[in-house]
């Protein structure tokens, strides 16, 4: 049918040539740009997904670039440690060059300036070291985050910290056993047959603890029946009372004897029963055990590793404490080291010099007795003759392959310093002067002093033994005084007379003589006459502990000859242990806790210190020997710190290699819904290009289809 009202033909020819158009222009498009997605229109769920992995690439490629920076920062830092390193290694070489001791003093100081020098360096390199203008080796820089992610999520950072390495702040942390404790007296008072000791503060003082009285002149300080020096045994004990038993137990004479008792005020007792104090035997006893100076310990260890608990024995020396915490070192990151130290001085009796010959049996790694023996000078109360202990030095170095003890005598031969540096407790038993014969004297006799008007010398009246230069012990009663004379002092006798003409002395001075041999003359000046008493002074055989850096810590323990009767009063003593001191070590801060108080520590302990490279120098022997312990605590932290910087560049390699893989991944994956196929857009755009030539042809045909209406109308 031919109609002139609508070309159907044409319109449909129209409608594909514009659909056709449409398709040639986005196969064009598509072509042209190379994606399949150029508008959300295109594939709305498509362009948010393309969206969203174009964020995560485009986060992942600067989160590799993060990377890439760290490693470069960690590299600067880790290259500055290793020379750190090397410094330090240099350090300790030039530490074990200056405890040789084929160095002089002036040999030392050369070495030492070369110290000095590396100090400055180690200062320079912390403070210069910088990565973009930040300080990365002096302190500063802490806690600093590298973003290795696309997102915030605190999973997908890393933190680094590296500390300061300045010569001020490396080293090595230490904590010491407890050496010495020392309680004060209040207050004196008496209660029945014996005295309350009253302290301020809780003593901390065990029933069955070993104490040692210390007078120190002051006339309030002194306490009946005590003899300064003397050790006594704790009984009775409430936190801030105790009293007092000598060391079998039995009652002190006279203490508590009188109504009337010192004040007491200011006196001190220093504790025995604690670690590397000296705990003593009283003559015709066995050497104190063991179990009387450590007991049962356990000790809680906070490392930067990790905690522990340290378990010892009750008899555990210095030695197998320190082996108990290194066998938990991995765990904890503390370590331990041992030595037993003491010094060894002697008591004269009188002025008279020469050689005596005295004995004793030493223990140490040794469990059998060593006999010691030795012709030594004891010197002379005068101070005209001094000590010499040089034989008895080389018996004891003799026989330090059997007992591991060292002994070094001083310089003026006066004193001996005994060593046991792998930490066995040090036993001296059995102290004799088998060559000497005596008669005790503890004499009470009565002070005359006619010629106090014109401060004339005061003799003394009753008859005596005393000989001139013997050395006595004053006593004075609590409730008297003599102005002059001081408690528990020692003097020396001087102007032996024979007063009455009986044949028998009864009439001395005495006189306390300076460091040079000067003699003063002591003058009473009481009003009346005063009960003093005198006591022979016997030869003794004095100990202390010391500190591993040579401090002489608590008391003087003096023993003497072991032929001396139980029953004098004091008791003599003639045996002594001493245990080592632990000294705990770490790269890092740490702390230990005891869990009873009662053998390395008594008290709290204190916070672990630093000992500084600063600090350090190779002047001495010792200093040289510390210096060595710091440089190794500084190894371990410089290693440490360098293990951190090497785990984090390791940590960001992977990280690299993890981003990218996942950026080439994610690629891949946003192509397949982004990119155009080309070969399919061509044959689209071929396909478009015919079917716009057909429709253009076909609407031109149908354009042409109306012509034959005309001739019709003709």
């Amino acid at each position: 049918m031919s109609t002139i009202g609508s070309n159907i033909a044409a319109l449909k020819s129209l409608h594909n040539l514009r659909l056709n158009e449409d398709g040639f222009a986005k196969a064009t498009e598509r072509l042209s740009s190379g994606k399949r997605l150029n508008a959300a229109g295109d594939d709305a769920a498509g362009a948010a997904i393309v969206n969203r992995m174009t964020s995560q690439i485009a986060g992942m490629n600067v989160a590799i670039r993060n990377a890439g920076d760290a490693i470069s920062m960690a590299q600067v830092a880790e290259g500055a440690l290793h020379e750190v390193s090397e410094i330090l290694q240099r350090m300790r070489e030039l530490a074990v060059q200056a405890a040789n001791g084929s160095y002089s003093g002036a040999d030392r100081v050369s070495l030492n300036q070369e110290i000095v020098s590396l100090k400055k360096e180690l200062i320079r390199i912390g403070e210069t070291t910088t990565f973009n203008t930040t300080k990365l080796l002096n302190g500063t820089f802490q806690d600093t985050e590298f973003e290795i992610s696309f997102d915030e999520s605190p999973q997908h950072t890393h933190s680094l910290s590296i500390e300061d390495i300045r010569p001020n702040k490396i080293g090595v942390w230490n904590m010491s056993s407890q050496m010495e404790k020392t309680v004060e007296v209040a207050s004196v008072a008496a209660h029945g047959a014996a005295a309350h000791i009253t302290t301020s503060l809780d003593h901390g003082l065990e029933t069955g603890d070993f104490v040692t009285y210390e007078y120190s002149g002051v006339a309030t300080e002194q306490i009946v029946g005590l003899e300064s020096g003397r050790t006594y045994r704790v009984v009775k004990n409430t936190d801030t009372e105790f009293e007092l038993t000598d060391l079998d137990g039995n009652a002190i004479a006279n203490y508590g004897a009188v109504a009337a008792f010192g004040d007491g005020t200011g006196a001190k007792f220093h504790l025995n029963s604690l670690g590397n104090a000296p705990t003593v035997g009283v003559s015709g006893a066995a050497s104190p055990v063991a179990s009387e100076v450590l007991g049962a310990e356990e000790l809680e260890i906070y490392g930067y590793v990790g905690k522990e608990t340290a378990i010892f024995k009750t008899g555990a020396n210095a030695r197998d404490i320190a082996n108990s915490v290194n066998a938990l070192e991995s765990k904890t990151g503390v370590y331990a080291n041992a030595s037993t130290h003491a010094r060894i001085s002697l008591q004269p009796d009188n002025s008279t010099d020469g050689f005596t010959v005295i004995s004793f049996d030493i223990y140490g790694m040794n469990t059998t007795a060593v006999p010691i023996t030795a012709s030594v000078k004891f010197g002379t109360g005068d101070n005209s003759n001094y000590p010499d202990l040089s034989d008895l030095r080389d018996k004891i170095n003799g026989f330090s392959g059997d007992t591991g003890i060292n002994a070094r005598l001083s310089s003026d031969g006066s004193y001996i310093d005994l060593t046991s540096p792998d930490g066995y407790d040090i036993v001296i038993d059995g102290f004799d002067l088998p060559n000497q014969t005596r008669t005790t004297y503890n004499t009470t006799l009565t002070v005359a002093n006619p010629g106090v008007a014109t401060g004339a010398d005061p003799f003394i009246s009753g008859d005596h033994s005393f000989q001139n230069g013997d050395i006595v012990r004053v006593g004075l009663a609590s409730n008297e005084t003599s102005t002059g004379l001081i408690h528990g002092q020692h003097y020396v006798v001087k102007d032996v007379a024979d007063n009455d003409g009986d044949g028998v002395n009864d009439r001395f001075k005495i006189a306390t003589y300076d460091s040079n041999g000067t003699a003063t003359t002591i003058t009473m000046s009481a009003a009346a006459a005063q009960n003093v008493t005198f006591t022979k002074v016997e030869k003794g055989f004095k100990l202390q502990a010391m500190d591993r850096d040579s401090n002489l810590k608590g008391t003087t323990v003096t023993l003497v000859d072991k032929e001396l009767p139980d029953t004098l009063d004091p008791q003599p003593l003639n045996s002594v242990r001493l245990t080592g001191q632990v000294n705990f070590e770490s790269s890092n801060v740490f702390t230990i806790t005891p869990q009873d108080d009662e053998s390395l520590f008594r008290d709290d302990p204190a916070s672990a210190s630093l000992m500084k490279i600063s600090d350090m120098d190779v002047l001495s022997v010792r200093n040289a020997q510390r210096m060595m312990s710091a440089v190794d605590g500084a190894l371990r932290k410089v290693d440490a710190e360098r293990g951190d910087l090497g785990a984090t560049m390791n940590r960001m390699e992977h990280t690299i290699d993890n981003l990218s893989n996942i950026v080439v991944n994610t690629t891949v994956s946003r192509g397949r819904i982004e990119d155009a196929d080309m070969a399919e857009e061509s044959v689209n755009l071929s396909k478009s290009q015919v079917l716009q030539q057909a429709a253009t042809a076909m609407l031109a045909q149908a354009n042409q289809s109306m012509q034959s209406v005309l001739d019709l109308l003709r």
